[in-house]
């Protein structure tokens, strides 16, 4: 529906979600503020052009890549599909955070010590 702009129908089953769903409806109301968008539509269908696989083989500094395995918002396979496009690089970590380490979610909201002491070692290592 969005890729042949269906605005009406994605707007109107995406509000009908957002009333149900709690987690849905913070999803797409903090997408259309980060992005300035006035609908779910408008966002969503904006979200396409956010792909760095146009340039991330120019990349050539170290690369720490950090994601959640739970993550509510990224797509968990967001992070093999970086690593993939990440070709030309000096070096490449990933850590993916799990439920045990309650950092799983977003951004590693639940342990966000974990993830700082991830990312200053691999700060120490690549210097």
């Amino acid at each position: 529906m969005i890729d042949e702009g269906d605005s009406q129908t994605v707007n109107d089953t995406l509000a009908q979600l957002m009333k149900q769903n709690l987690m849905q409806e913070w999803a797409l109301a903090q997408g259309m503020h980060v992005t300035g968008s006035k609908t779910p539509y408008d966002f969503l269908n904006g979200t396409k052009a956010y792909n760095a696989n146009h340039f991330s083989h120019l990349v050539t500094q170290d690369v720490l890549l950090l994601a959640g395995q739970n993550d509510h918002y990224v797509p968990i396979n967001q992070l093999t599909d970086q690593i993939l496009t990440l070709t030309n690089v000096r070096s490449l970590s990933a850590r993916m955070f799990t439920p045990h380490e309650t950092s799983d979610t977003h951004c590693q909201i639940g342990n966000i010590g974990l993830a700082l002491h991830v990312i200053l070692n691999w700060m120490e290592q690549t210097d």
